[in-house]
């Protein structure tokens, strides 16, 4: 029973608001349409948008007959974007699902160290240069990259918290237990696979495989609105 309300309070609040739409100047519309644009492509919470929309779109009539405009209630489109992405934030209080974590932390840590053996490719000559990360490697540096950087968000610690509970300790812990996992297996896979089949790439191939994750990270951090990560 509590369900079929929440839908039907859902449904009159969609129905409200298509109301409300055709009430909205011309000016407030192309407002609410760029707003819709950006909580959108955010993830922002469907039912949660329509009655925040509710709540604006009622204010904006109210207000556009006194010739008050949206931007003078709410600042620019994105300031008043970014504000109610960061309340949801708050309110949920929420952390982001394990495997957009492990990504966003592979993605950065990956992509540094793709940026490391191409420079250190380019600029070296002989013996040095081929003796960059193979391709295994690499791909083994993303995913246990991203496994390191999950392990040690899970084990941040919280400076507001009473002293003697903050998890100083068993935040060094796992940050050292994560490191050795991670340069053990790129040790391991340097060492054991056979350069036949984890061959070293061009330098300039690292670089632009480096300057995709970073471009991949940005993204993904942006689109899903990543949190609880290590950076």
């Amino acid at each position: 029973m509590a369900e079929t309300n929440t839908e039907k309070t859902l449904e009159q609040t969609k129905v409200e608001n298509q109301a409300l739409w055709q009430q909205l100047t011309k000016r407030n519309e192309q407002f609410m349409i760029g707003l819709d644009k950006i909580l959108t492509e955010a993830n922002y919470d469907e039912e949660k948008k329509n009655h925040r929309y509710n709540k604006m779109m009622s204010e904006l009539v109210a207000n556009q007959k006194v010739g008050v405009t949206a931007r003078q209630l709410y600042g620019t489109v994105s300031e008043c974007a970014q504000n109610l992405l960061q309340e949801q934030e708050e309110e949920l209080g929420r952390r982001s699902p394990d495997w957009l974590i492990a990504v966003d932390g592979g993605l950065l840590l990956g992509s540094i160290f793709a940026l490391i053996s191409g420079i250190t490719l380019l600029t070296s000559d002989g013996a040095e240069a081929q003796a960059g990360m193979g391709m295994i490697s690499l791909i083994l540096n993303y995913l246990v990259g991203g496994l390191a950087m999950l392990i040690i968000s899970k084990y941040m610690p919280n400076p507001d918290a009473p002293k003697g509970k903050r998890g100083y300790g068993k935040y060094i812990g796992a940050t050292t237990v994560a490191m050795l996992l991670w340069m053990l297996t790129m040790t391991l896979s340097t060492g054991l696979i056979p350069k036949s089949i984890n061959a070293p790439l061009p330098g300039i191939a690292y670089l632009a495989i480096a300057a995709a994750g970073i471009g991949a990270k940005m993204y993904l951090k942006r689109k899903f609105r990543i949190v609880g990560g290590v950076f």
